[in-house]
């Protein structure tokens, strides 16, 4: 078994924005909000810069949960209940803001999530063989002046 930056290749950032995107989707399905993490670490999994695997985790939660309320607005009472919940506050007319702390709440958590999973696999490659066989391959020990000069002569 190899490395997983070796199984999973780098298939660059807009690739992996729409990857998570759909799996943001999808794992948004069953309602746990707490299922974001995890859809950033899968983002992560095809990128390699921790800077690029947060803007992977925040960009696609955030467009996914963007997504998921235009859905909601246009279909359901998705704006009556932000507003009633904004109203809860004293603030009338201000539902939007309910939608965009949720959007931007879901984005940190893909953001995060993303990080912290780039973090885990990076963590893992470093225990795991970079070989086929199975076994760890040994550093190169640096030549000593007494070999060098044998070996120029």
């Amino acid at each position: 078994m190899g490395k997983i930056d070796d199984t999973i290749p780098d298939i660059g950032f807009l690739p992996a924005l729409v990857i998570t995107i759909v799996f943001g989707i999808v794992f948004q399905l069953p309602g746990d909000w707490k299922l974001m993490l995890i859809v950033g670490a899968l983002g992560a999994l095809f990128v390699r810069r921790i800077r690029k695997a947060f803007l992977v985790g925040f960009l696609g939660v955030g467009l996914a949960w963007g997504l998921i309320f235009a859905y909601l607005i246009a279909t359901a009472q998705a704006m009556a209940v932000a507003d009633m919940f904004i109203g809860l506050l004293g603030l009338e007319g201000l539902g939007a803001i309910v939608i965009v702390i949720s959007i931007l709440i879901g984005a940190l958590l893909g953001g995060f999530g993303g990080m912290l999973g780039r973090a885990i696999y990076e963590l893992i490659d470093e225990f795991l063989p970079s070989d086929s066989s199975g076994s760890q391959t040994p550093r190169p020990e640096p030549k000593s002046s007494e070999e060098e000069m044998a070996s120029e002569q």
